[in-house]
């Protein structure tokens, strides 16, 4: 009964060890990607597409398919990073991200409210 006692324990103790491992690896605030925000969006703040492409470029397009702003994007930690030449100066804008899943992500702008994008479609790959 003691030997069971004692493999019980460890194997209690392994069990929580796996577990950690395997919360600490799926998808929490630590597992975003720029793969992530690739493709066609919308945004709560304008109806006009914002297009996000793997090569760290980004565009408001207007309907005609003139770009109406672009720049450049990245992911640095939990931050998207929007730098785009503003009045002749670069300038960049951080936004923490409070979420993403599969079709939708959701930013704190600099004046602490909430962007929501909604994926339209995946990035063209032409």
């Amino acid at each position: 009964m003691e030997f069971l006692h004692k493999h019980l324990k460890l194997f209690l103790v392994l069990a929580a060890i796996v577990a950690l491992l395997v919360f600490a690896s799926s998808s929490g605030p630590g597992a975003i990607a720029e793969k992530d925000f690739v493709g066609k969006w919308t945004s709560s703040r304008s109806a006009t597409p914002i297009y996000l492409y793997a090569n760290g470029e980004w565009e408001i397009k207007a309907d005609g398919g003139a770009a109406m702003q672009y720049g450049v994007w990245q992911i640095k930690g939990q931050q998207i990073i929007w730098s785009d030449i503003q009045r002749g100066n670069l300038e960049h804008d951080p936004d923490p991200v409070v979420y993403v899943k599969p079709n939708e992500f959701q930013v704190i702008e600099q004046d602490g409210s909430h962007t929501t994008f909604t994926r339209i479609e995946p990035e063209n790959p032409n």
